[in-house]
């Protein structure tokens, strides 16, 4: 008898152990109660641990009326952060007891962002991105050609500012002859002042032995806005005003301020199996319109294993006043392979 009365003893302290340890309790609009332990509320949900039937998922919408023994983290739509345990209210509202002294606080249930959110991750206070692209093509027999290209750009993006650096060179060689010899430079700093709108400053160095360019040298500082910036789709559009500095080898040198626009965007498709990317840019002479020269870059970038991938691109430079005896327009089909980041 002793050990039957001892069973029930300690079955009964067990029951009142777990029924004061899941003291809260829910109403819903169609008068059903539900007693648990409050976990959290996120994204319309509020998360429940029934001694029953063990984590329950609730909307939100269908709650009328909750009660809570534990202090809770509440956030409003608005972002007030509030903390404390419930009192009874009317259907629809909830009534806070923040503390002792504090008066308790009533609001509507839809008010009501998340309760006991999760912390948030914290995201890197620099994010680093960019890429490395090299190819070569070499034919022996009848016809002997050699050619190298190699191109890359890093960006470091903060909350507030983009610093960007970049290169491209361009080697080839046709029986003992060189036929190609380019390479340039850049880097771009970009401070914003809004989400989207920001101020930049930039600087252009190129040189091309066939194009009779020794060095040129532009600076220059601008405004731009950032259309998007997500992990699928970045665009982005930028006008400015620059100097340039054009030595040539036999031509005559020119020194002149210019206007400048660009145009950035890449794009994610097939959940990131392939990216597509077009980046132009121009430059016009605000003394003489005929000082004018634009280059654009249009790919396709496809993965082959993890972050290296194939780049088919499409170089396209112009130029409308070019030294004498060169011609205007240079193209150049590159295939090359990469690793990106």
């Amino acid at each position: 008898m002793k050990n039957g009365w001892s069973v029930g003893v300690f079955f009964a302290i067990l029951f009142l152990a777990l029924s004061s340890a899941m003291a809260d309790e829910i109403r819903l609009k169609n008068g059903d109660r539900i007693s648990g332990k409050i976990i959290s509320m996120e994204e319309g949900k509020l998360l429940l641990r029934t001694g029953y039937a063990g984590e329950l998922s609730v909307k939100w919408s269908e709650i009328s009326t909750l009660k809570t023994d534990d202090q809770i983290k509440v956030i409003l739509s608005d972002e007030t952060a509030l903390q404390g345990t419930t009192n009874p209210s009317e259907e629809g509202k909830m009534k806070l007891k923040m503390g002792k002294i504090v008066e308790t606080v009533s609001f509507n249930l839809a008010d009501v962002k998340s309760i006991n959110p999760k912390p948030k991750a914290i995201e890197p206070t620099v994010k680093l991105k960019g890429h490395l692209n090299a190819g070569l093509t070499t034919t022996k027999g009848n016809t002997e050609t050699e050619t190298h290209h190699l191109d890359g750009e890093f960006v470091a993006r903060t909350a507030k500012n983009r610093y960007t650096l970049g290169a491209e060179i361009d080697r080839a060689d046709e029986e003992g002859k060189k036929t190609v010899n380019n390479a340039l430079g850049y880097m771009k700093y970009d401070h914003f002042l809004t989400k989207k709108f920001y101020l930049y400053s930039n600087a252009l160095l190129e040189k091309d032995e066939f194009k009779d360019l020794n060095l040129r040298t532009a600076l220059g500082i601008g405004a731009g806005y950032q259309f998007l910036e997500t992990p699928l789709t970045n665009l982005s559009a930028e006008a400015g005003i620059t100097y340039i500095n054009e030595d040539y080898d036999t031509g005559s040198d020119k020194s002149y301020p210019a206007g400048r626009w660009s145009v950035n965007f890449d794009r994610y498709l097939f959940e990131k199996n392939v990216q597509l990317f077009h980046f132009h840019e121009g430059f016009m002479g605000l003394e003489d319109t005929d000082d004018l020269f634009i280059r654009s870059r249009t790919g396709i970038r496809i993965p082959i294993y993890k972050n290296f991938n194939a780049t088919a691109q499409y170089n396209y430079d112009w130029d409308k006043n070019p030294s004498a005896g060169r011609k205007k327009t240079d193209e150049m089909v590159l295939l090359t392979l990469g690793y990106q980041w």
